[in-house]
């Protein structure tokens, strides 16, 4: 029996070896910039921000199309009859629908094709940990319903807590919580995260500065872990490497990490919020 194949949208933030050695298949969300149309591959972190910054801001995304869903799910049916597709939040884009429309014309097709679409209810790293745990199922030769199961015990347990430099992105984006602040506070750095399984973005509170900011990311991540629990952490940064290690280092010295990445935001999430530093989690 051939194994099950693994889809996931460009928000999930699963470093690019962990892809290759588990076969993830990524369907890239789009963005335009300035007037111009981009794929969430097709730009480098440092390209985006040059192009976000002489664009100041005018920035939108668009959802990953049901063709390039098709035509995945299509090329992944030569090999194997069973696929699962996490995907982001269907409260934040219309890239669920997209998926689920790309399945009707892929079994279309291919009348014999199983794709499972899943809404994650989350997004970034939170997404990449139900992706990762689900390719690891489907590695070891679990079936398509033992994969399924390995997802809905995950999707509960994944959480995401972001420091943003500003709220004004999000709120243009219609993916703000929905007591957003509009107005900015010089040095003060909005939280927000998905924490609740809800599916929605949520305030997390406010911190003033940069250092107070990581250590407020910090204490509402030891909130969500049992005690006596070891940390699955991916830890996010856009515009630059710097805020993204030193949150690593902060958590790292205070919380029992047991597997860390570091990864960037993609163009798409960049463009949807800002600058920000971000932790995705979960505890065992």
């Amino acid at each position: 029996m051939a194994k099950v194949r693994i889809v996931t949208d460009t928000t999930s933030c699963v470093p690019a070896e962990l892809r290759e050695k588990y076969g993830i298949c990524l369907v890239p969300v789009g963005l335009v910039i300035g007037g111009q149309h981009f794929q969430d591959t097709e730009l480098t972190n440092e390209e985006f921000w040059k192009l976000f910054y002489a664009a100041n801001g005018s920035t939108t995304t668009a959802a990953a199309s049901p063709g390039d869903f098709a035509s995945t799910f299509s090329e992944l049916g030569e090999s194997t009859d069973s696929i699962v597709c996490i995907v982001v939040s269907k409260a934040l884009s219309a890239t669920y629908e997209a998926a689920i429309q790309g399945r009707q014309v892929a079994q279309e097709k291919n009348p014999a094709l199983n794709i499972e679409v899943v809404d994650s209810k989350t997004s970034a790293g939170a997404l990449g940990f139900i992706v990762l745990e689900a390719a690891r199922a489907a590695e070891a030769g679990k079936s398509l319903e033992d994969v399924v199961k390995v997802i809905e015990a995950m999707l509960p347990k994944v959480k995401f807590i972001t420091a943003m430099e500003t709220l004004k992105y999000l709120i243009k984006s219609g993916r703000a919580p929905k007591k957003a602040v509009i107005g900015d506070m010089l040095g003060v750095k909005p939280l927000i995260g998905m924490v609740s399984h809800t599916g929605l973005v949520e305030n997390m509170g406010r911190a003033r500065g940069r250092k107070k900011a990581l250590a407020k990311i910090v204490e509402l991540a030891r909130q969500h872990v049992e005690p006596g629990k070891s940390l699955h952490v991916m830890f996010h940064y856009t515009d630059g490497i710097a805020a993204g290690e030193e949150l690593k280092e902060l958590a790292m010295s205070q919380l029992d990490c047991k597997e860390v990445y570091l990864t960037p935001y993609t163009p798409v999430m960049a463009s949807a919020t800002g600058p920000v530093v971000a932790m995705s989690f979960y505890s065992d």
